[in-house]
């Protein structure tokens, strides 16, 4: 088969490589649809030195596919099957994944888990992390289930209701799925971020307000407090920055539920918690992709107008080039067909 692998950071080369057989708890998947977002471009960039090593390492996380071949010991799945696939591995017995927070895994054979890839035309997978497509989800719809995902575990735990205005900071790949589900929930959805085409796209994806930045790492908190004066009920931070930490907390209302998907330090005291009675929440992953698939199904959530650009496998590298140039501000989702031919 042909895979995606990385030989350093952003040296990314198409090769030949041996097809991967089935574990007995495995299939393997021929990947249809590969959506590229941030957790990639970390590893192809070796951002922080925090990712695998040593090279060459494959890519890829968010994807969809048919099955190929299922392992000696999998029930309930067939060849041909339409799949997506959760990102994070899990070992299905301890008493999180019983309880079905399959993101909060505790065997320690799973944590942390070991990483999907997916940037090539098969791949094996646990099958215990597949789910069905919908006769009305496309493979690019289930290649893009990442920030839906994410956003519906935020949910759970901020109780959003109709009506409330939520503000999702950043809108990159898991800002516009979040906005995305924002809208599903019937919230007012206040996009902070984004230069050039992405703010636009942040609109596309149903945010009703965008207050776009002009310039990296801009404080954008005056002109959020001048439009909604006592700042914001819910805060969803999806860019995992230390920037996009800054903005959720400088908008945040007193009484504001704060939900962060990563990042750094965080500029904030207990004072600051305490003065507002802040609620901070955490969202790892996420455990929702049926839920998700039923509200794409539905008619509810659409990201398709958000694809900017197409590749094929053998283009990978142009594809992931696109992501982090000079360009990637007016860049949208990026699709990697891995079943078109070279």
């Amino acid at each position: 088969m042909k895979a995606a692998l990385l030989f350093g950071p952003e040296d990314l080369r198409v090769v030949d490589a041996p097809d991967p057989e089935p574990g007995p708890d495995e299939v393997t998947v021929r990947v249809v649809s590969f959506a590229p977002y941030g957790t990639d471009l970390g590893v192809y960039l070796n951002r922080g030195g925090r990712y695998p090593q040593p090279y060459p390492v494959g890519i890829g996380a968010d994807f969809s596919g048919i099955i190929d071949k299922v392992g000696a010991r999998v029930k309930d799945w067939e060849p041909g099957a339409r799949v997506s696939a959760l990102t994070l591995a899990h070992c299905g017995q301890c008493t999180n994944c019983q309880a079905g927070r399959t993101n909060l895994c505790l065997d320690p054979a799973f944590t942390p888990p070991p990483r999907q890839v997916c940037c090539q035309e098969i791949t094996p997978v646990f099958a215990r992390k597949l789910a069905r497509l919908p006769d009305a989800v496309t493979f690019d719809d289930a290649a893009m289930l990442g920030g839906i995902a994410d956003a519906l575990n935020a949910f759970d735990k901020m109780r959003p209701q109709p009506g409330e205005t939520i503000a999702v900071v950043g809108v990159g790949a898991m800002g516009w799925g979040a906005i995305a589900a924002a809208k599903a929930f019937d919230l007012n959805v206040v996009a902070i971020g984004g230069t050039g085409r992405r703010a636009d796209l942040a609109r596309l994806s149903g945010a009703d307000d965008v207050i776009a930045i002009s310039a990296h790492n801009e404080d954008v908190k005056e002109r959020v407090l001048a439009r909604y004066p006592g700042g914001v009920p819910l805060v969803m931070e999806t860019s995992a920055t230390e920037w996009g930490l800054r903005q959720s907390f400088a908008v945040a209302a007193t009484l504001g539920r704060v939900t962060v998907t990563g990042g750094g330090a965080m500029d904030l005291s207990g004072w600051d918690v305490v003065m507002r009675e802040l609620e901070i929440y955490g969202s790892r992953g996420a455990h929702h992709q049926e839920q998700a698939l039923d509200l794409i199904a539905a008619g509810k959530i659409d990201l398709k107008p958000t694809i900017t650009h197409r590749f094929a496998l053998h283009q990978a590298p142009d594809a992931f080039a696109q992501l982090v140039g000079p360009d990637a501000k007016d860049t949208g989702r990026v699709i990697v067909d891995c079943t078109a031919p070279a």
